[in-house]
């Protein structure tokens, strides 16, 4: 009995005893996730942006609105919207421009990192980082890290590809290409008021001066509001921040003007054409009106037939006249994945009608031949991207030299000749 007695003892002591550690576990975990917690705040909206959120969906982004590591935003264009990160790192996003922000640790290890997909956004770190956080902003082709600093980060496209323009308005941002095997090239350090291009095939330009009138109006603005809250900016005063703000809108102002008036010019254009052929046809009926007359009357015999010479002569000088004051603007096109368009649309017209420089003045001109298509093979582990590829459509991509895990492949079958932007994720192993 006394045996009984003891063995249930000792049986309830162990019961508590574990009931006593997973409590502690429980406070220890809901305490950790309290000091965790990262502030993404959305300060300011101008115009609309969209917040896709994978837990909630899809949302309008809205002054006050906190935001969750992992989100993604889309800002749409003639738009911009403003963040705070805790109490000293800021994200202004300009228009047309589409990111995702991660935020995660304390103040003694923080992590965040803004994911670049297309745009520009401009980053303040205000205080210097803690030794033991990050701060990074990645593109498809570059990693840049810094401790505290104002920096810029652009995306534009040429006829190459996709490439970063990064531009450090105060401390110093070190980059490192993305190669195309997936692999990091060296870091380059980026000083206060310099910026260099990262391109797509991971070369890198030549550090150089921050060419400031080049910056989007969005950018200066930017710029200027940091200067008159105290903030220091290289290479550039206040004062002249102002006069490139007012000579910014001025330029845009002025393609805006030109814009409107190459439309205008077009309509102008489709109407003279319409005007033309309706005096050709009055002059057409009036001569056969005359050689009617001619024939029933010989004896105005030479007054028609002066008259018919003069028609002969003015008719034709209308149509060259109309098309000399008023002439269609010429449409640009790219050789690039042409498919011969450009030959289609120029060819089965009369030689006599065509405008000077058009593609009738050199006839003798061989057919460019179009470039290949290029598509994108991104790879992917854990929802974050880790090597881009670029592949000519109807080749193959290779498997990136470094491999995210120790254990695990890439979901794909490398010998798939590729015809589309194509996205590869990381299977990890059974």
């Amino acid at each position: 009995m006394i045996q009984k007695l003891m063995a249930y003892k000792k049986t309830m002591i162990c019961v508590c005893a574990a009931a006593v550690v997973i409590v502690a576990a429980a406070i220890l975990l809901l305490m950790g996730r309290e000091e965790t917690f990262r502030s993404i705040l959305v300060y300011d909206v101008m115009g609309t942006a969209v917040i896709e959120r994978e837990s909630v969906g899809t949302m309008d982004a809205a002054e006050n609105l906190y935001l969750e590591s992992g989100d993604r935003v889309s800002v749409a264009a003639d738009s911009g919207m403003r963040m705070k990160l805790d109490d000293d790192k800021y994200v202004m996003a300009e228009a047309d421009t589409v990111f995702s922000v991660e935020a995660e640790g304390t103040e003694a290890d923080s992590r965040t990192k803004i994911c670049l997909e297309q745009g520009a956004i401009t980053n303040e770190i205000q205080n210097p980082l803690s030794e033991g956080s990050q701060y990074e902003t990645s593109t498809p082709n570059s990693v840049m890290a810094v401790r505290g600093t104002i920096y810029r980060a652009e995306l534009y496209e040429d006829k190459e590809g996709q490439n970063t323009k990064l531009s450090c308005f105060r401390g110093k941002v070190g980059v490192k290409p993305i190669l195309p095997d997936g692999t990091y090239g060296e870091e380059i350090p980026v000083p206060a008021g310099s910026e260099l291009v990262i391109y797509q095939d991971g070369t890198v330009s030549e550090v150089r001066d921050i060419a400031y009138e080049e910056l989007s109006l969005q950018a200066v603005e930017n710029l200027l509001g940091m200067v008159e809250n105290g903030q220091d900016v290289t290479g550039i005063t206040a004062e002249e921040l102002k006069q490139l703000t007012v000579k910014t809108e001025t330029v845009s102002e002025a393609v805006e003007s030109e814009s409107a008036q190459a439309e205008q010019s077009e309509t102008g254009n489709e109407g003279s054409s319409e005007t033309v052929e309706t005096a050709l046809e009055n002059d057409a009926e009036e001569t056969d009106a005359q050689i009617q007359d001619e024939q029933t009357n010989p004896a105005k015999n030479t007054t028609a037939k002066s008259s018919e010479k003069k028609k002969q002569v003015k008719v034709p000088q209308k149509a060259p006249q109309q098309k000399e004051t008023a002439p269609v603007p010429p449409k640009k096109t790219e050789p690039v994945n042409s498919g011969g368009s450009e030959n289609e649309n120029t060819g089965g017209g009369d030689s006599g009608n065509e405008q000077p420089g058009s593609d009738q003045d050199q006839p003798n001109q061989p057919d460019k031949p179009s470039k290949p298509k290029t598509y994108t093979v991104t790879f992917t582990y854990q929802g974050k991207v880790f090597a881009t590829q670029s592949v000519k459509s109807g080749g193959t991509a290779e498997a990136p030299v470094l491999v995210p895990d120790t254990g695990g492949a890439w979901d794909f079958n490398f010998g798939t000749k590729i015809k589309a932007n194509t996205t590869v994720t990381w299977k990890k192993a059974d």
